[in-house]
């Protein structure tokens, strides 16, 4: 896991915003939007439902949907969204 100031990054909260991005806050204070549309195409699975999509939400350090099919490693959330002041 990544670590952020000798402390390991997580995420916190998890909202789905709509069926394909969702807004995330981390344990170092940063907020964003992650796009999931690239992650959904190459999906088979329910992640593609935007009823399954927007029950998103922060697991243990990540992101999780009721579907328990996927999640997002911390590093991979940071690295691809978009960073916004909150």
């Amino acid at each position: 896991m990544m670590s952020v100031s000798g402390n390991e990054l997580g995420v916190t909260s998890a909202v789905a915003v709509n069926a394909t991005h969702v807004a995330l806050r981390f344990s170092n204070g940063h907020c964003g939007v992650l796009d999931m549309l690239p992650f959904v195409k190459m999906r088979s699975d329910g992640l593609r439902d935007p009823k399954v999509f927007l029950t998103a939400r922060a697991g243990v350090n990540t992101v999780e949907w009721n579907n328990g099919l996927i999640d997002i490693e911390p590093e991979t959330a940071y690295s691809h969204m978009v960073l916004y002041s909150a």
